[in-house]
């Protein structure tokens, strides 16, 4: 069975190590996650990792049942500090996670896009193991809102051409996986990286979203 917190935490632990190297200006780049800067980026991500049942029920509710309501009251409390206390918290969070087992893996996929959400605004990409990729595939494409990664995926074909993983039938996509998987996520960075008969289709499905 595959070790999801060993995943998470190597994820999140190259996020954090990619941080604290990142330049003081990066905070404040814009992300593909408009109106998220990568400084928002990281509070949430810090957020999930020290998300429990609890603390969700009670600020859904006080968030009048909206989810975004709820997250971006949620991550307010992890914007706060220095750049070295905001990377320190999501540390720790990556660490020592409270995150109930159910929830783990939408945890990996948020470590991972969202990664490279913070990654691809400063110009960058990142290295995901290929069983990182497999793991959370499928549960991207069956996504509904407010990722909609079914809608996205629905019809077409994908195939990693750095790893095994692979969905679908009809009109194949193609590349390599973590950009299928941000793509589906609803990344128009991604489809640069993309090839193949279907991705026409993807990337107007992309372009219906903005």
């Amino acid at each position: 069975m595959a070790d999801v917190r060993a995943m998470t935490r190597a994820e999140g632990e190259a996020v954090v190590a990619y941080l604290r190297e990142m330049p003081a200006e990066g905070w404040e780049q814009m992300t593909v996650c408009d109106p998220w800067t990568v400084g928002h980026l990281v509070a949430h991500l810090t957020a999930a990792g020290n998300q429990t049942y609890g603390n969700f029920a009670r600020g859904f509710v006080r968030s009048g049942f909206s989810f975004d309501k709820f997250v971006n009251r949620d991550m307010q409390k992890y914007l706060l500090g220095s750049p070295d206390d905001r990377i320190d918290r999501l540390e720790r969070s990556v660490e020592n996670p409270s995150t109930p087992d159910r929830l783990k893996e939408i945890v990996l996929g948020e470590m991972i896009c969202h990664g490279e959400d913070i990654r691809r605004a400063l110009g960058d990409r990142g290295e995901h193991p290929a069983e990182h990729i497999t793991q959370v595939g499928p549960m991207y494409v069956e996504t509904k809102p407010p990722l909609n990664g079914k809608m996205r995926a629905e019809g077409l074909s994908f195939r990693a051409t750095d790893g095994d993983w692979s969905h679908g039938s009809g009109p194949e996509v193609t590349g390599p996986g973590i950009d299928l998987i941000c793509a589906i996520a609803g990344r128009p960075y991604a489809l640069d990286q993309l090839d193949g008969e279907g991705l026409s289709t993807l990337r107007s499905r992309l372009t219906s979203d903005r």
